[in-house]
């Protein structure tokens, strides 16, 4: 019995192989986020989520790819979308959960503000000429 416990331990299991394939999919989502104009964010995963995900990814087999498939779906996709919808914000870190009553991930923006801007902008003198209610206009600058 001892002896199938450590064959089980040093053999790669699918198991294995897919909390691997998972862990590298969610390590290279983040750089991906991280590498966007507008969307400079962090997130986390827990490991309910991650559950949640091997759970969707094995359903119908297909391996790795299934397994893509459903992060895509779960995680991708509602981040976008909250990222398009401007809840996501440039530093803000975003924990996504399970709802284990309900078949889906919550997304809970829990710190705001991790990074400060790479660069910082100039401030830039705009003029513009703004009617009155006179008939005249006025020239206006701002900084």
């Amino acid at each position: 019995m001892r002896a199938a416990a450590i064959r089980q331990q040093s053999d790669p299991s699918p198991r294995n192989e897919s909390d691997k394939v998972l862990e590298n999919e969610l390590d290279q989502l983040q750089r991906r986020v991280l590498e966007t104009a507008k969307g400079e964010f962090f997130f986390d995963v827990t490991r309910s989520a991650k559950e949640f995900l091997l759970l969707k990814g094995s359903e119908q087999g297909y391996g790795a790819q299934r397994l893509k498939l459903a992060i895509e779906r779960h995680i991708v996709y509602p981040l976008a979308n909250l990222l398009a919808t401007d809840q996501i914000h440039v530093g803000d870190m975003v924990c996504i959960d399970r709802d284990h009553n309900q078949p889906c991930l919550n997304f809970i923006r829990e710190v705001k503000n991790l990074v400060t801007p790479l660069r910082r902008l100039e401030p830039e003198v705009i003029a513009a000429f703004v009617p009155t209610n006179i008939g005249e206009s006025v020239e206006v600058l701002a900084v």
